[in-house]
């Protein structure tokens, strides 16, 4: 009896079976492959999708920021803003009572000028008769001034405050005679230039340019008495000192009595 070899065939069946396994692993490691790969797609995915959720987060902390920054200077601006309110607000109270203080005294200057024009007026009336009952001197400067000052007295363009101290100016010149030494040459109404020397408002001299004749002015007889030779010197020495030619010192002079004859000083 013959013995039948059947190797060929587990051979066959194990080859068979290895190559099954065979490509069972390579089908197994081909889906391992893929699920590794969908898990690292989506795995990147999701970080990509992280770094654009990030990049939005800092987007908006950025714009928060900025946000609270604006917040915080626009509270800082209103703060400083009712600060200036409060200080324009007490500002403009104080300007309120300035106007009503100007206004009030405006309304005294119009009070006021309503007996300030006549005052003036009776001061030029008073200080033309005094001139008129004073010494002779300067009596053309002193009588276009006083014009000046009535022809200010009827300007529109002039405020009432500089014509009142345009009349206390004049009133002061006529006191600063009464103390002062002077000497001025004039034409006299005969059409003859003098010198005159004027003494304060106590005594009034005219001489002639020569110097050889002289006058003094008599109240009384309202008229020039002509001195006497002798009495020339003392009265040429008082009309250097008048000119600031000679030292200041005691002085002899003539003066007119209520008689009218001359007597010394």
């Amino acid at each position: 009896m013959k013995t039948k070899t059947i190797l060929p065939a587990v051979l066959t069946f194990t080859a068979i079976n290895l190559l099954a396994c065979t490509g069972l692993g390579f089908g197994l490691a081909h889906a391992e492959s893929t699920v590794l790969n969908e898990g690292r797609s989506e795995i990147a995915k999701d970080v990509r999708q992280a770094a654009k959720s990030q990049q939005k987060v800092d987007v908006l902390d950025d714009a928060y920021q900025q946000s609270l920054q604006d917040f915080r200077a626009t509270n800082g601006e209103i703060d400083q803003l009712e600060l200036y309110n409060k200080q324009m607000a007490a500002i403009v109270e104080n300007q309120n009572a300035e106007l009503n203080k100007i206004d009030q005294q405006i309304r005294d200057i119009e009070f006021t000028e309503q007996g300030i024009l006549p005052l003036m007026s009776q001061m030029l009336d008073a200080l033309q008769q005094f001139n008129q009952l004073d010494l002779p001197f300067l009596q053309k400067e002193r009588a276009t001034r006083l014009a000046k000052l009535r022809e200010l007295m009827t300007r529109a363009d002039i405020t009432v405050s500089e014509k009142y101290r345009r009349v206390l100016e004049a009133y002061q010149i006529e006191v600063e005679y009464g103390r002062t030494l002077e000497t001025y040459r004039e034409k006299a109404d005969d059409n003859i230039v003098y010198d005159y020397l004027r003494i304060g408002r106590t005594a009034l001299y005219r001489l002639t340019l020569a110097g050889d004749t002289a006058w003094a002015w008599d109240k009384a007889s309202a008229n020039w008495l002509l001195l006497e030779a002798s009495l020339l010197r003392d009265i040429r020495k008082a009309q250097d000192v008048a000119r600031q030619t000679a030292a200041p010192e005691l002085l002899t002079i003539p003066l007119p009595t209520p008689t009218g004859s001359i007597g010394g000083l």
